[in-house]
């Protein structure tokens, strides 16, 4: 299954989260049934998604193939170096896995 958590984009996600709080809540419950995480980092609150991922690297909830769908570059390489730092590897720095 195909999780995204971005306040805008779509992308044939089976489930899409469009702010930060309602991405946890699917995270935090159907993290076993999900394959791919698709992230954006700039959800439209205080809450990033380098949070999130930050987050669900603590709770054991990230999936082991992560999107970087972000178009801030700063944000998306926040996102790519704490996913490289915690065993993700990546050929293009949008798509990572564990």
């Amino acid at each position: 299954m195909y999780l995204l958590i971005d306040d805008e984009r779509n992308y044939g996600a089976d489930i899409i989260a469009r702010t930060a709080k309602a991405g946890k809540l699917v995270l935090a419950n159907l993290s076993t049934d999900i394959d791919v995480l698709g992230i954006d980092h700039d959800l439209g609150g205080n809450v990033t998604g380098y949070d999130i991922v930050k987050w669900a690297l603590a709770n054991g909830y990230l999936p082991n193939k992560v999107q970087v769908v972000s178009s801030n570059p700063v944000g998306r390489k926040a996102i790519a170096n704490v996913l490289l730092d915690n065993g993700y590897q990546s050929k293009d720095n949008t798509n990572f896995v564990k």
